[in-house]
């Protein structure tokens, strides 16, 4: 059972930046806005996914957050691969929505969730699909198909073009 403040942190990054700083917000729920967190790769890239994740180790918040959910699978340079070794190291799921399918995934490693007339693909790695869509939908308001701390953590993002 889920509770109404499980906390859920959305990240994002800019789409077209020179320097692609991760950005992410941290909801209790829906309900209010708990905390943001940022990180600026490495220029080389190299151990951004460690980076990453002791960045957000190294928040308040660390040991409540329930799952990360990634505005879209692009974010990370690797994708599918990046996105399951930050979730090796930082303890907890880690989803991306699926925009645009580039890559081939199995059937088990994503949801489709029907929110407000909308279809929105969940990439979950494995994840219990249930448990995956309850986390998702826990994070929006009543008028959004989106979680609100991956909208927060977008309009931040775009801020930073």
């Amino acid at each position: 059972m889920l509770k109404k403040e499980t906390r859920i942190l959305g990240l994002s990054s800019p789409r077209r930046a020179r320097f692609k700083p991760i950005i992410g917000a941290i909801f209790r729920g829906s309900l209010w806005l708990d905390a943001i967190v940022t990180y600026l790769p490495p220029r080389s890239k190299k151990g951004y996914v460690q980076g990453l994740a002791a960045a957000l180790q190294d928040t308040k918040q660390y040991s409540q957050i329930q799952a990360a959910i990634f505005s879209s699978e692009d974010v990370l340079e690797h994708k599918y691969q990046d996105y399951r070794r930050l979730s090796e190291l930082i303890n907890f799921p880690v989803f991306a929505i699926i925009r645009k399918r580039s890559v081939k995934i199995s059937t088990n490693e994503y949801v489709k969730i029907q929110r407000r007339k909308k279809k929105i693909m969940l990439w979950i790695n494995g994840y219990s699909p249930q448990r995956a869509s309850a986390l998702f939908s826990l994070g929006c308001t009543k008028d959004e198909s989106i979680p609100e701390a991956v909208i927060l953590a977008e309009l931040v993002a775009r801020a930073l073009k």
